[in-house]
């Protein structure tokens, strides 16, 4: 029983010693005034914050500073698809006509911090 405990025991302080903290900050948006993020620690609600200081160099600095170091600067691409799709048949050969779809897209930079 003494070996099953120390086994156990054991394999949960490997388990601790390996652990690493993740946080995903998302950059919405940026301007002259203000950054949008959005910042996904683990947990299961993602949290929106507006900061004051438009400077991604700031941000990587305060989560450095906070003992996270920067692994990875990805971009994502958000498409935003807006208006109508007509299904009715005319008189041009095809069955959908004119649309009125709107495209916009955002490009978003994405942090990725971790925590040994």
């Amino acid at each position: 029983m003494r070996i099953i405990l120390f086994v156990f025991f054991f394999f949960v302080l490997a388990l601790r010693v390996h652990s690493q903290e993740w946080v995903i900050v998302d950059i919405v948006s940026q301007n002259s005034k203000e950054l949008s993020i959005i910042i996904d620690d683990g947990g299961e609600k993602l949290k929106k914050k507006k900061i004051k200081n438009p400077s991604i160099v700031n941000l990587v600095n305060e989560y450095q500073d906070n003992g996270f170091t920067l692994e990875k600067v990805t971009s994502g691409i958000e498409l935003d698809i807006n208006g109508s799709f007509p299904l009715s048949s005319n008189n041009w050969g095809n069955n959908f006509g004119l649309s009125n779809l709107t495209f916009t897209n955002n490009n978003r930079i994405i942090l990725w911090f971790k925590k040994e």
